[in-house]
């Protein structure tokens, strides 16, 4: 007899988490899903002015062509999903169970939980600026409701029920856990109309007690996943407050709870060095993303293309870039500088009263004000495989790309220019954060039984007498006697005799 899919999951009418968002999360025609063309249907020779301005505006906020990226990338968050969902079934009873238990954790401290035996699955997305990490990402998010609202349920054991199918938040600027909490708390409220971040009795809490109250919070709507961006090395340079923002993720996936975390690659170097259990945030994938190369499908055979065809004039371009290296000088293979530099350089045209755009117009609009000279560094850095000109940017991983572009200080045809990278200094091996758990617990347990025995050893040896033992107590009792004594008319009479 051989297992069906059936047999092995069951189907999602029988999870009401899953249920409603079963043709969402399907990977199946996610292509056309994806895709969105803001001039369907536009008429771009009858319109006027403002609306070719108001089409460009949405050309960099709202066009989306699905490059194989973008595909996989959404095809690993949706699967991301559904999985947690079946995994937390809320018709099973060892689902409720682990809910219950949870939940009686409130009021504990997030290092002194019990680790569970089972994760869910994380994704790492990490690229420098430009690259349309959170784009692609928000794009995949925003095809799914975020907002579920149940009814009463006999098999899931609840008489109403609001589900947050995801949550989108950004790393707290300074890298602290409070405000990261905060922000997660706030981006619930708004999804599903709850008031969690102005209730004093979570958000007085301190970092590690309001962190369990958080993951429980979570459970309790059924999250589906959540993505955290905007991780920098500048926001979340280490130490204790990083490596509590490290623990707190591993627990969320502890507790069942998807997350993806996205920024820039020293960020993620950053949150590598806090726990060898940091691989299971990469459990659900890895995402690199580096800027385009000029030969590259995703450029050349997407990318490019939709840029050129999105077009405002009255008269198509008689440019002909069919394979986008006109394109890719003014963009180094950055998504948002190749949106940016279509847009500008439409807009100057049409300020001039052009039919159409020029390669002088694009010229222009590089060398103008819609490009500051620091990004036109940037863009030529990547353009032309400098890593030199990336140096000035303290984001920017030019070593890896040196390395990468063939032009590492220990090859032989390494240009002078190029500094070796500074030695590495050995950083000092982290413990793995559900060791750091337990010697925690085994640390409070042992100070308590030492103080203990300490105070015992020092009142066997104290006089009768000494305050320290007893004499404290007797000097107490003693006062209490002669206050009720002074204080009791029938045993101190007044001078006066009454």
């Amino acid at each position: 007899m051989h297992a069906s899919a059936e047999t092995l999951i069951p189907p999602p009418t029988d999870n009401p988490f899953l249920e409603p968002l079963e043709a969402y999360l399907s990977t199946d025609g996610l292509e056309p899903r994806l895709a969105n063309w803001p001039l369907t249907g536009v008429d771009v020779k009858h319109i006027d002015m403002q609306t070719r301005h108001d089409l460009l505006d949405r050309l960099q906020d709202q066009m989306f062509e699905p490059t194989l990226t973008a595909l996989d990338t959404t095809s690993r968050l949706y699967r991301m999903i559904r999985r947690g969902y079946t995994a937390r079934n809320p018709t099973s009873v060892s689902s409720r169970q682990h809910t219950m238990g949870l939940a009686r954790c409130a009021g504990k401290e997030i290092n002194n939980l019990p680790w569970l035996p089972s994760y869910a699955k994380g994704m790492r997305a990490s690229g420098v600026t430009g690259l349309g990490k959170s784009y692609e990402i928000l794009r995949a998010l925003s095809l799914i409701p975020p907002r579920i609202v149940h009814g009463k349920s006999k098999s899931a054991d609840w008489t109403h029920m609001v589900q947050a199918s995801w949550l989108y938040v950004a790393m707290s600027h300074d890298g602290s856990l409070g405000g990261l909490l905060l922000q997660i708390l706030t981006a619930l409220d708004v999804a599903i109309g709850t008031s969690y971040a102005r209730d004093r009795g979570i958000t007085g809490l301190s970092n590690e007690k309001q962190a369990v109250h958080v993951g429980i919070i979570l459970i309790n709507h059924g999250v589906g996943v959540l993505v955290i961006d905007e991780l920098q090395g500048r926001n979340f340079a280490g130490g204790v407050r990083g490596g509590l923002a490290a623990t707190f993720f591993l627990r969320l996936l502890n507790f069942g709870i998807p997350l993806v975390l996205m920024g820039n690659p020293l960020g993620m170097d950053a949150l590598d060095t806090f726990s060898q259990d940091m691989r299971r945030v990469g459990s659900g994938g890895n995402i690199e993303m580096h800027p385009l190369e000029s030969y590259e499908t995703d450029f050349t055979d997407v990318l490019a293309p939709a840029l050129w065809r999105y077009n405002v004039m009255p008269e198509p371009s008689p440019i002909r870039d069919d394979d986008g290296a006109i394109l890719f000088k003014y963009c180094g293979g950055i998504r948002d500088y190749a949106a940016r530099i279509r847009a500008s350089s439409q807009r100057l045209a049409l300020d001039e009263g052009c039919a159409f755009v020029t390669e002088d117009h694009m010229a222009q609009a590089f060398n103008g004000p819609d490009f500051s000279a620091k990004e036109r560094g940037l863009i030529a850095g990547f353009r032309d495989k400098n890593p030199i000109i990336l140096q000035q940017f303290d984001d920017i991983p030019w070593q890896r790309y040196a390395v990468r572009w063939g032009l590492h200080p220990s090859a032989p045809d390494t240009p002078a220019s190029v500094p070796a990278p500074p030695p590495a200094v050995p950083a000092k091996p982290r413990k793995p954060a559900s060791q750091q758990a337990k010697e925690t617990a085994q640390r409070n347990r042992t100070r308590k039984a030492n103080q203990k025995a300490e105070n015992a050893v020092a009142r066997a040896n104290l006089d009768p007498e000494d305050m320290r033992n007893q004499g404290l107590q007797q000097h107490l009792i003693s006062g209490l006697e002669q206050l009720q004594v002074h204080d009791n008319p029938l045993t101190n009479p007044s001078p006066s005799g009454v």
